[in-house]
This record gives C-alpha cells, sequence and structure tokens, in this order.
C-alpha cells in the first residue's frame, strides 16, 4: 500500500476533463443490444416509441469516452446509475458527451489502496435539451496491502 495519496495535482486536473460530443441515433439494433445485454426479452419498437432508458448502455458503446487517469493495475466497475428527464425515442438523434466528475481515493479494505474515478455521461436532443445522464464509478486498485480476508470476518 502506498505510504502517500497517489492521487497527484496531475491526476486531480482530470477532473472536469469531457470528451468530443458524439450523434448517435436511438436505432432498433441499440435497443436489442441493451435487451440482450440485461437478459430481457426481445420487444419491437416503432419509430418514435418510447424505448427502455437502458438503451444508453449500447449509446455508450458507439460515444467517444473521456481519457480516464490509470493509476493501479486493476479495475472494477462498481456503480452505474442512470437519470431521465423523458424517455428516449426510437429513431431520435441524441449528442453524447463523457465528462469526469470526480476523482478520489480510499486506504485500506479488501481491496488495500484504491482509486474512485466517476464519469457521468450527458444525452442531450437536437434541441440540446438534456434526456438523459448516466454515472458509472470505475474502483482502480492493487491488492498489495489489502487487508488478510481472515482479519475481516
Amino acid at each position: 500500500m502506498p505510504e502517500e495519496s497517489l492521487l497527484t495535482p496531475k491526476i486531480r486536473a482530470a477532473i472536469g476533463r469531457t470528451s468530443e460530443p458524439v450523434t448517435v441515433v436511438v436505432t432498433a439494433k441499440a435497443v436489442a443490444r441493451a435487451l440482450e445485454t440485461y437478459g430481457m426479452p426481445p420487444r419491437t419498437f416503432a419509430p418514435g416509441d418510447p424505448v427502455p432508458g437502458i438503451v444508453t448502455v449500447a449509446l455508450e458503446e458507439d460515444a467517444r469516452s473521456v481519457e480516464s487517469p490509470e493509476v493501479l493495475p486493476r479495475s472494477l466497475l462498481i456503480s452505474n446509475e442512470m437519470w431521465f428527464e423523458r424517455p428516449l425515442r426510437l429513431g431520435e438523434t441524441l449528442t453524447v458527451q463523457q465528462r469526469i466528475a470526480d476523482i478520489s481515493e480510499r486506504l485500506g479494505g479488501r481491496f488495500g489502496y484504491s482509486i474512485y474515478i466517476r464519469t457521468e455521461t450527458e444525452y442531450r436532443d437536437a434541441d440540446g435539451k438534456l434526456v438523459a445522464r448516466t454515472g458509472n464509478t470505475m474502483m482502480q486498485y492493487d491488492t498489495e496491502g489489502a487487508a488478510n480476508e481472515e482479519a475481516d470476518e
């Protein structure tokens, strides 16, 4: 485990970094991919129909990710959140942009020293209005120096 924080000014400067905006279309293929990812049965939607919000998972794959600092050797997704201002609709065009919202650290515990990087992605319609926002927190960790599992019991 490090003797001091690994959150240098250079790493902290990544907070607020954004990706280039990308235009995506809510397609039937993206909806099918999202439903499959979440183990849901296939469904058919007509153009303009509201679609399940989980389609953001498939749309994010087509967007540019913001470059996150790589501080520790392993990573794990620890949270995935979604907020909606209104339903996404089949066939609509959205602008997607991602940003690094926060970077923090935790000392000790089962995973040892860890860094948490939270990214948020916004989905805006053709008028620039916010349609949806997602948040993901990735934990970077190094198990060297982690708490012994037997000591946790």
